[in-house]
């Protein structure tokens, strides 16, 4: 059974295949935004549940005990927070690197290819990779988890 797809076949099949990368591409930075906002959300409850329990006039019993065991329910669900964070953001570069390979095979950047001009501009070659390495977006929410994990572990250590 060898049968030959026909162009209007192929240029079908890429054009599926660029929208399931390029939905992928979005799908990946929707979790990483999910990583962040659960993290917050966490991190923001455990502050203001340190805080309640310092207003409260009897001593903790095993104090230490209890802020070692926090820090460490702080730590481990942040670093994992942080880790899906960078692994969503570096993968997605191989969901740009197959959307590059597509547009090139359906010719969207030559010139006379679908009339007078590429439908994208020269410029765009090879872009779309790069620019995903270069994003800053997952660091800047790298940093403020940290930043508000330190935040709250400190208070942590110093109210109760």
């Amino acid at each position: 059974m060898n049968e030959q797809f026909s162009q209007s076949d192929k240029v079908t099949i890429l054009l599926n295949l660029l929208d399931l990368q390029t939905s992928e591409i979005q799908r990946r930075e929707e979790i990483e935004q999910k990583f962040f906002e659960w993290s917050t959300s966490l991190l923001l409850a455990t502050f203001a549940g340190v805080i309640a329990l310092s207003q409260n006039d009897t001593p903790l019993p095993y104090s230490i005990l209890v802020k070692i065991l926090a820090t460490v329910m702080i730590g481990i669900p942040v670093y994992f927070s942080i880790l899906g964070i960078i692994t969503r953001s570096s993968a997605s570069k191989t969901n740009a690197e197959a959307v590059e390979r597509i547009q090139e095979l359906l010719h969207l950047f030559d010139d006379n290819y679908y009339g007078s001009h590429s439908p994208y501009p020269h410029e765009w070659v090879g872009r779309l990779a790069q620019s995903r390495l270069k994003r800053k977006s997952p660091i800047h929410k790298s940093v403020i988890i940290v930043t508000m994990a330190c935040c709250v572990v400190a208070t942590l250590w110093v109210v109760l």
